[in-house]
């Protein structure tokens, strides 16, 4: 990315070591721009415009969205429960009701708790969502609803 073409305000996809991050423009400085990271509020210190990769979309909550590598795998959701939610769009409203990226154990406390997916039962409903996460954030890349927003965080895209 040019350094003419990054402003001031504008949330960016940035590398930060082997990761890929959103980040908020702050200001630009004379070696370079602060930049707040979207997953945990810490302003860094951007020297090159190589690590800005492009101009992020729109985001309801905080964090980074990783790009999908190798030969896309075909999405699948859990089963469809006859009553309520599925356990990702369950897990897609949660996490834009609260706003901010989440663990999978506290996604799947909510959802039980709000009877978002009364389905969601056995003794590890939380592996359940977090592989439904993270096959689609694997298997959509960009276009995925969901996003992972640091390690064991998940967020979500406002609609």
């Amino acid at each position: 990315m040019q350094a003419k073409s990054i402003i001031t305000g504008n949330v960016y996809l940035i590398t930060l070591g082997r990761n890929e991050v959103r980040g908020e423009v702050i200001k630009a400085t004379e070696k370079g721009w602060n930049v707040r990271l979207l997953a945990s509020d810490k302003v860094i210190k951007v020297n090159n415009c190589e690590r800005f990769i492009r101009k992020a979309r729109t985001i309801a909550i905080t964090g980074g969205t990783p790009k999908a590598k190798g030969k896309k795998a075909k999405a699948t959701t859990p089963k469809q429960p006859n009553d309520g939610l599925s356990a990702l769009d369950a897990a897609h409203k949660v996490l834009v009701e609260i706003g901010t990226a989440l663990t999978v154990r506290q996604i799947t406390e909510i959802i039980i708790e709000k009877r978002y997916c009364p389905n969601l039962k056995g003794a590890t409903p939380h592996l359940t969502i977090s592989s439904a996460l993270q096959r689609e954030v694997k298997s959509k890349g960009s276009e995925s609803r969901f996003y992972k927003g640091g390690k064991g965080l998940f967020g979500a895209y406002s609609e």
